[in-house]
């Protein structure tokens, strides 16, 4: 009969028929304060007897909507600094016959072509050192003068159209075994003293000149034979 009763009212409706079936048999009243201690325990053990077991799990729900995207945080702490990356491999190295400027081994090719700058102030002699040593030493030294007239006869006294000094003092152009002076300022008593002692010297590592006069400034250049 209780299990019919249970099945209709649950176990809540179970402990409520309980409390009044006991109240009825024990012929108590209910006071203002709710049942006796006695009654309370025989409600808690006559319930305990006819519950049922706890039901399985029901199954998951469906899953709820996602919810909007919440606001940016703020920008974190820089990092500390990483360590010191290993040391690189050692590069290869370069081709046979490469060049570069100082190498005391180095020859310029046949055709290259080295500038520099000279200048002459109540000086007797001007130096042109070559940075890459040539092959051979140069055949001749010419001078084309501010106004680009290349000297050459008898003492170089005489002026013409550049031969063997082609191009200008920004742009110099010299033939293959010439050293090539360009002034790109002189005063009117300059002068290139071919005849003079000593004449110019050339050799593989530069070229020596004799000069006289107050000032001059400009260019040299040189093309390997």
């Amino acid at each position: 009969m209780l299990s019919r009763i249970h099945s209709k009212l649950g176990t809540a409706g179970l402990i409520v028929a309980v409390v009044a079936l006991v109240a009825a048999l024990t012929g108590a009243a209910f006071a203002a304060g709710g049942l006796t201690k006695q009654q309370e325990k025989q409600v808690k053990k006559i319930a305990k007897k006819f519950a049922g077991k706890p039901g399985a799990n029901g199954a998951p729900g469906a899953a709820g909507i996602q919810g909007p995207k919440g606001d940016t945080g703020a920008k974190g702490d820089t990092g500390p600094e990483g360590k010191q990356g290993n040391p690189g491999k050692n590069g290869l190295d370069g081709e046979d016959g490469a060049c570069s400027e100082g190498n005391p081994e180095c020859v310029l090719p046949s055709g290259g072509k080295e500038t520099g700058a000279w200048i002459a102030t109540s000086a007797k002699f001007i130096e042109m050192p070559f940075n890459i040593e040539l092959s051979a030493a140069p055949t001749e030294v010419n001078f084309v003068k501010e106004n680009g007239k290349e000297l050459f006869g008898a003492g170089h006294t005489e002026e013409r159209t550049p031969v063997n000094c082609l191009g200008t003092v920004v742009s110099p152009e010299p033939e293959p075994g010439h050293v090539c002076m360009y002034a790109q300022f002189e005063t009117p008593d300059f002068k290139f003293n071919f005849e003079e002692s000593p004449p110019p010297f050339t050799f593989k590592q530069g070229a020596l000149v004799n000069v006289s006069g107050s000032a001059g400034w400009g260019t040299w250049a040189v093309t390997a034979p």
